[in-house]
């Protein structure tokens, strides 16, 4: 009599963790439309990745002996590896900034020393609720990104480009995750909902402190022509791409929200496909 051994298939992460290596020596000072407003929106953002996306990782890596989900665990572990590559382009993306006298590594320490003090004073629940609330910020700000061609396109650098549409992917992929160890580990609907209440107040404020400290040392904060075109890209009453962010902002809000509910599988595939990506 003879028994045939039976193995359980090997558990792999939901998504992959890609190596990227740009550079962007070549890159003009206003790559965004040849416009100072938007390029340095764009900037404002990448300076808060470096230190940001540490932060992310710090906080899903100390509440992840606690995790007994073997599928999380692996995505954690890509989600990891993401974030880690998601820090080294954008801060290779700072060497663009020095090559035209844009000083974004003074940014770059406010939020290191803004996180590192956070760090201190909260709880590992409460860093990764505040987490799950950046996440919801990325997320949804890069499915905005990647649904809006008429934004996107904005981009004239195919660098930058690339750069920021493989981030908004990237930020799809693993947008669960922090999210389903925050469930994993016992977080609640009322931490969650007032930490995103002021991560909203303090993500807001920030990026408004930086968009006019960057105008003002590039001398473009008068520039009324620039204004006018960044306004309106942002906050077009009808088009615009932060008020398309208003309704998914405040679904995170409802009881049983989950980011999954927002699908944008359809939409991941469809730029991978795009831009090359196999996986």
């Amino acid at each position: 009599m003879s028994s045939t051994a039976t193995t359980a298939p090997l558990l792999k992460a939901a998504f992959p963790v890609r190596r990227m290596d740009f550079s962007f020596t070549d890159t003009a000072k206003y790559w965004w439309s040849g416009d100072p407003f938007m390029t340095h929106f764009m900037n404002n953002l990448s300076s808060l990745f470096p230190h940001g996306e540490k932060f992310f990782v710090d906080s899903v890596r100390a509440v992840r002996k606690q995790i007994e989900d073997p599928q999380l665990q692996k995505d954690i572990s890509a989600f990891i590896g993401q974030e880690a590559m998601h820090s080294k382009e954008h801060q290779t993306y700072n060497d663009y900034a020095q090559a035209h006298g844009i000083d974004l590594d003074v940014l770059d320490m406010r939020v290191k020393v803004a996180l590192e003090l956070l760090t201190k004073v909260s709880s590992k629940k409460w860093r990764l609720a505040a987490t799950c609330c950046f996440e919801h910020f990325t997320a949804t700000m890069a499915e905005q990104l990647l649904l809006r061609e008429d934004i996107n396109m904005q981009m004239t650098d195919p660098r930058m480009y690339k750069l920021w549409l493989w981030h908004a992917i990237e930020e799809n992929e693993h947008k669960s995750v922090a999210y389903d160890a925050y469930q994993a580990v016992g977080g609640g609907y009322l931490m969650r909902t007032s930490t995103m209440l002021l991560i909203s107040i303090a993500f807001i404020g920030t990026i408004a402190w930086f968009q006019l400290d960057l105008l003002f040392k590039d001398r473009q904060l008068f520039n009324w022509r620039s204004w006018k075109y960044g306004l309106k890209t942002l906050f077009g009453l009808r088009n615009g791409y932060l008020t398309g962010l208003i309704r998914p902002y405040f679904e995170f809000y409802k009881p049983g929200f989950h980011p999954s509910q927002q699908d944008t599988r359809t939409l991941e595939n469809r730029w991978r496909t795009r831009l090359g990506f196999d996986g």
